[in-house]
């Protein structure tokens, strides 16, 4: 069934009323409760600064499990040095450049290793 220009066009102009019908009831609720929020936080005293310092801490209490502390990023003392330039690697991840050039002449990584410091007595 073929529906003609302008009942497409009053159709478009009802549903844009209906959307803008729900947006307003939308922004009005939204307006009540920050309002309730606001009356709420007076009566008990609690202000903005209160609701940042609770930060992420808040969002996981309300969901019922605790949030592991973030780790501290370790740094892991370098293993092997390029004699010719002082660059080093650590012997994690992908060997770099340089290594990757040195093993290819027939060198070995242990040619390589930075011997450790001696212990102090």
């Amino acid at each position: 069934m073929a529906r003609s220009y302008e009942a497409i066009k009053k159709q478009i102009a009802r549903l844009e009323a209906q959307a803008k019908a729900l947006e307003s009831a939308r922004d009005s609720k939204k307006a009540k409760s920050i309002e309730r929020v606001k009356a709420l936080m007076k009566k008990l005293g609690v202000s903005a600064q209160d609701l940042a310092a609770a930060g992420p801490r808040a969002k996981s209490a309300v969901k019922g499990r605790r949030r592991a502390a973030p780790k501290a990023a370790s740094t892991v003392a370098p293993k092997y040095r390029d004699p010719d330039t002082g660059a080093t690697w650590t012997g994690r991840g992908r060997p770099p450049v340089w290594l990757a050039q040195k093993l290819a002449q027939n060198h070995t990584k242990e040619e390589y290793l930075i011997s450790p410091a001696p212990a102090a007595v």
